[in-house]
């Protein structure tokens, strides 16, 4: 839902900054159900609202965000609904290096079975909440030792007994990031780090409990320019009731250039252990790394314990109305207990071209291949479309796009052709806050 625009006003108080916002889409789908055999074209009205809040001060860093989208499916072709999102972060600092608090909240919609077609009835909603204290110890100016306690409750709405292999996706763990800090200068930090964690599934039909430990060495430096993340050690996981001790290669590096004002490139790449509530919602492993994810978050939703192979490669840029960003990924998940092993690959793209300050023209695409090795089964899905967005005023404009959707599998169920139509209006003052990647399977999963 690609043209889909905000009305934003900011104000700022007492080192506060709010947003809020409303929009409209008009909608035309020949395909709502995403079926080769019965196709229903449908018209689709939706009204979404935006509320944003952000405070930054010597001892508090917060930021919320919260979004509800209303659809109203005109011909009934399912129910309306009203889908929320929320995302949160806060940081308190207690004592200044001594002690602080910090919390981490994000609410969406997800996939119920990952490998099925996107559709109103494949949504559940999903939580990712962290939340506990950090320590400090400064041994000198340039060594000290930090521990990160955390409590995380990763919550999935819905076990459908057809899909067993989501039973075991609802989980809460605790662990401790601890770590010894060693600044080699403003630029170079190295670290010795020592996680352990106890993972406790909600039902553990599919999936058991286990503990984790992960040992490794870490690096955060520039060098001409380009800043670099790299990790390096190794994970021990003991499953609940299994003898077997699974331990495995802890690699993870980053890449950061910013090649100038406007624009940068991301690079990463990850091999090591992950779970469907480590890695689902973004949540990151370890902080300031750039995480490769699957290009729908909730892909690896529907199962527990994978060990992956991941690469990312990232530009973009910044225009006055609009980033541009152009993406290509690959992925290799051996899943442990659920039938969800993978390969996937792809790539999209969002370019746009302000012809003034009140014309603004982007196309977009993406291409997605799933190879799921359990079936030896295959799924395809690619499409494309233009999007015009005219600024009757700086705050108002108007928007006109066209949408293509192609999906191909080897299950013939899971292939489909869509096109769309959509129109709408908004009141804009911030064109951040707007979300203009076309697909669920990049972006926010509140979209289908």
């Amino acid at each position: 839902m690609g043209s889909f625009a905000l009305m934003v006003v900011s104000i700022r108080a007492n080192a506060a900054h709010i947003e809020y916002g409303l929009g409209y889409n008009g909608i035309y789908t020949n395909n709502i159900y995403r079926s080769n055999t019965d196709r229903q074209n449908e018209y689709i009205n939706v009204f979404r609202g935006l509320f944003s809040y952000q405070k930054h001060s010597r001892r508090l860093d917060t930021h919320l965000d919260l979004e509800a989208m209303g659809r109203v499916f005109t011909r009934g072709t399912y129910g309306n609904d009203v889908l929320f999102g929320v995302n949160s972060l806060t940081h308190y600092i207690v004592l200044p290096k001594m002690f602080s608090l910090s919390e981490r909240d994000i609410f969406t919609q997800a996939p119920i079975d990952p490998r099925f077609v996107m559709t109103p009835t494949n949504l559940q909603n999903t939580n990712a909440f962290s939340a506990g204290p950090n320590f400090s110890w400064y041994v000198d100016p340039i060594d000290a030792f930090k521990v990160d306690l955390r409590y995380r409750n990763f919550y999935y709405q819905k076990e459908p007994s057809t899909f067993p292999q989501t039973y075991s996706t609802s989980n809460y763990r605790w662990l401790a990031e601890t770590r010894f800090v060693h600044a080699f200068s403003r630029t170079t930090e190295a670290s010795i780090n020592y996680v352990p964690s106890i993972v406790r599934y909600n039902n553990t039909i599919v999936n058991p409990d286990y503990r984790r430990q992960d040992v490794f060495l870490g690096i955060d430096t520039r060098i001409e320019g380009v800043g670099v993340s790299a990790q390096g050690g190794r994970t021990r996981i003991e499953q609940t009731g299994q003898t077997h001790v699974l331990s495995g290669t802890l690699a993870r590096i980053a890449l950061t250039d910013r090649l100038g004002p406007r624009s940068q490139l991301l690079a990463s790449a990850d091999r090591s252990y992950g779970d469907a509530g480590r890695y689902a919602l973004l949540e990151a492993p370890a902080p300031n790394l750039i995480v490769p994810i699957a290009t729908n978050p909730a892909q690896i939703v529907g199962g527990g314990l994978y060990y992956g192979r991941m690469a990312n490669l990232s530009y973009e840029y910044r225009r006055p109305y609009g980033v541009d960003r152009v993406t290509a990924f690959w992925q290799h998940l051996r899943y442990l207990t659920a039938t969800l092993s993978q390969q996937l690959e792809g790539s999209v793209f969002n370019i746009g071209y302000d012809f003034s300050d009140r014309l603004t023209d982007s196309v977009f695409g993406d291409y997605v291949k799933v190879h799921y090795l359990d079936y030896n089964a295959n799924t395809r899905d690619y499409g494309g479309g233009m999007r015009v967005r005219y600024r009757l005023s700086p705050d108002l404009s108007v928007s006109l796009e066209g949408m293509y959707d192609r999906g191909i599998s080897t299950d013939s169920v899971l292939s489909y052709t869509e096109w769309r139509a959509i129109v709408g209006i908004s009141y804009l003052t911030n064109p951040n806050r707007m979300r203009t990647d076309p697909f669920v399977h990049y972006t926010n999963a509140i979209f289908y």
